[in-house]
């Protein structure tokens, strides 16, 4: 009877003995397999319990009758030696356990990972499913360090996974939902670690990327996140980051008191970062500022990228159509950045723009879809095969809303096949160094932009801008390859030759295919490449499509276009490297049945102006303009006289006859083309 007794008391005090044991049992430790080493009060507890060096993995299981109570926050997870990808350490529910919460209101945030590796916060039951489930919530309202979920000091290979991370801090200068904070002493700083398929709210950014300029972090990747809620930036790289993939997540907010929030932030300092910005859905970002100078970004790269930078921003949908009060301006993708020389690539977006404005500077610019800001003659600025359509109205009088800006016009550009529109009274399809431009043909004398089109586009709604109606098998909406990108958003494979315009990509164009042969001067075999345009056989002879197509030894080449319309007269334009420009005859050819056949080979009036020169039989484009200026001149000696002298060989313009060697043979073709005042002849 007295062991009874004993028991009895024994267990009434593990009950009612208060919070230090009321969690008891409430924690698993189990091996890598799901074998049970030990129960445990919390979390950390069963943490702790992993030896400080470690041969196998671990398995920390929270059960159903787990309520935090024990916990201490923040929950630190701290450093195991022997921790690799085979030795990993996984905290997640256990299986049947839906719905679990760790939260607690804490200056110093609820869960940290400090200079751990290889842990796995996964939020999924029994780690399977497809289904966020694990809620860490963070309830303060304000600190610096009130992050919810931090790694530091040198954290390494972590993942958070499938969990929903809550954080109340928006109006709060500092804290993150999730951060990648900085490094102190490990020089590896906080890097490769992964967010991926969690459900993330508030905070005054969604995510963060601190670092050092010792010790940056690095190839950091968040992805197929839904971050919403925030105050400042859903995702914030900052001057510590020296790598980071944000990618194929959906970021929006309805927004707090603040003048400049983005959806994707891009800060960093450091010489040669990378970073890729893809597939992402930014949708609507808010603030409820009235200040004049609210600044509403959807992506945004701000202060000095770094020397030798790679930023590479595509397949993305941007739709920002809230009013946003007083908005100074609200931009889809705007890029900065003013004295150093980086890389920037922007290819494939869609950007939709809307709602009203309020208030505004007259003559300044409110709202654009993509913004180049810089002025950095040494950058290297790519915009290419990008859709930016502009619905915006209202504001002071004068203010200015255009589809695409080049505020800054200076850097090496590569620009087309682009395509802007802007629908307000008195707005601009695109503006280039401040001045507007509402006909392609003006804009195309000042940018370069060949293969531009102004076009408004039809999306699916405000909100999801799949290409939608007539937008579908648009042939003004057909682009270019970009080498490198061979999916849309959505995975789906782009066409080789005649992909879409914007992030999306529709049902294939119908082509019309162009039986080209042609005579270079110098050559023997004909091989090379050339490009080769439709140009409308009306003036201003306005350019409709260009094409590049390898002519065979023989000198054809089938040339596809997306545009050509039956019925319908087209000159034919090719240019070569280093050949002067011709144009087909006067008046302009046909294509019948989607084909045309034409041979400027067969006589000298095949070309306007009969511009060609007789080479063994077969009428041939005149060669020696290498400098592509329209005419053979000293210009063009000049060049090749140079590169022969010193010897220069390969594949370079100056080499006339394609032997791969530049030298008197070259030399005397451009000596008798000049003598003989050769130059373009144009309708």
């Amino acid at each position: 009877m007295k062991n009874n007794f004993r028991f009895l008391f024994s267990f009434l005090i593990l009950v009612i003995g208060g919070k230090a044991y009321s969690q008891a049992g409430s924690v698993e430790l189990q091996d890598g397999n799901g074998s049970l080493i030990s129960t445990h009060s919390s979390v950390e507890e069963a943490y702790n319990a992993i030896p400080g060096t470690i041969s196998q993995a671990y398995i920390i299981e929270i059960l159903s009758a787990y309520t935090g109570a024990n916990e201490v926050l923040p929950i630190t997870l701290g450093q195991r030696t022997g921790s690799s990808s085979a030795n990993t350490i996984t905290i997640r529910p256990d299986a049947g356990n839906t719905g679990e919460v760790i939260s607690g209101s804490n200056s110093a945030g609820i869960v940290v990972i400090d200079n751990a590796d290889f842990i796995i916060i996964d939020g999924r039951p029994g780690g399977t499913g497809t289904t966020e489930d694990l809620e860490i919530r963070n309830n303060a309202t304000s600190g610096t360090s009130a992050n919810t979920v931090e790694m530091t000091n040198g954290s390494t290979n972590n993942v958070v996974r499938y969990c929903k991370l809550f954080n109340a801090t928006q109006n709060s200068a500092g804290p993150r939902t999730l951060e990648f904070s900085t490094s102190a002493t490990e020089a590896g700083g906080n890097s490769d670690n992964a967010v991926e398929y969690c459900f993330i709210s508030g905070g005054r950014s969604g995510v963060g990327s601190d670092g050092t300029t010792a010790n940056p972090n690095r190839n950091n990747r968040v992805t197929s996140c839904n971050i919403t809620n925030f105050g400042f930036a859903g995702v914030w790289m900052l001057g510590g980051t020296k790598s980071m993939l944000v990618e194929g997540n959906t970021i929006s907010t309805t927004g707090y008191n603040v003048t400049n929030p983005s959806g994707i932030s891009l800060q960093s300092t450091l010489d040669s970062a990378q970073f890729t910005i893809r597939n992402n859905k930014v949708i609507d970002i808010g603030s409820t500022s009235t200040s004049t100078s609210l600044a509403i970004r959807g992506i945004y790269t701000a202060a000095l990228p770094g020397t030798g930078s790679m930023i590479d921003i595509y397949n993305n949908f941007v739709a920002l159509n809230l009013n946003n009060l007083n908005a100074a301006s609200t931009f889809g993708i705007y890029t900065t950045g003013t004295t150093e020389g980086y890389n920037l690539n922007i290819h494939y977006n869609t950007v939709l723009i809307g709602g009203a404005q309020t208030g505004g500077v007259a003559g300044r610019l409110v709202s654009a879809g993509i913004v180049k800001q810089s002025t950095n003659a040494g950058m290297n600025y790519s915009q290419r095969n990008n859709i930016c359509v502009n619905n915006r109205t209202g504001g002071t009088v004068g203010v200015i809303h255009a589809g695409g800006a080049f505020n800054g016009i200076d850097g090496n550009l590569d620009i087309d096949y682009n395509c802007y529109f802007a629908s307000a009274s008195g707005s601009f399809p695109v503006t280039w160094d401040s001045t507007g431009y509402v006909t392609t043909a003006s804009y195309i004398a000042v940018s370069g932009e060949n293969n531009v089109r102004f076009k408004n586009v039809n999306f699916v709604s405000a909100s999801d801008l799949h290409l939608a109606g007539a937008s579908i098998g648009d042939a003004d909406l057909s682009a270019r390859p970009v080498a490198g990108i061979t999916t849309d958003i959505d995975g789906n494979a782009r066409s080789g030759s005649f992909p879409y315009k914007g992030a999306d990509e529709s049902a294939a164009f119908t082509l019309s295919t162009l039986n080209l042969t042609v005579n270079l001067e110098a050559y023997s075999p004909v091989q090379d490449t050339v490009f080769v345009s439709l140009r409308n056989a009306t003036s201003p002879y306005d350019l409709v499509e260009m094409s590049k197509a390898y002519l065979s030894p023989t000198g054809t080449a089938a040339v596809n276009f997306a545009k050509a319309v039956n019925g319908v007269n087209y000159y034919i334009v090719v240019n070569h490297r280093n050949s002067i420009e011709t144009w087909s005859k006067s008046g302009g050819e046909v294509f019948t049945g989607g084909v045309l056949n034409y041979d400027f080979t067969a006589a000298a009036t095949q070309a306007f102006g009969s511009n060609m020169v007789l080479v063994g039989g077969k009428y041939s484009f005149y060669t020696g303009d290498p400098n592509q200026d329209g005419t053979v001149d000293a210009g063009d000696l000049s060049l090749i006289d140079n590169d022969a002298f010193n010897f220069v060989s390969g594949y370079v313009v100056t080499d006339l006859n394609g032997d791969q060697s530049v030298d008197g043979t070259d030399l005397t073709f451009a000596d008798n083309n000049a003598f003989a005042f050769v130059g373009v002849v144009r309708p």
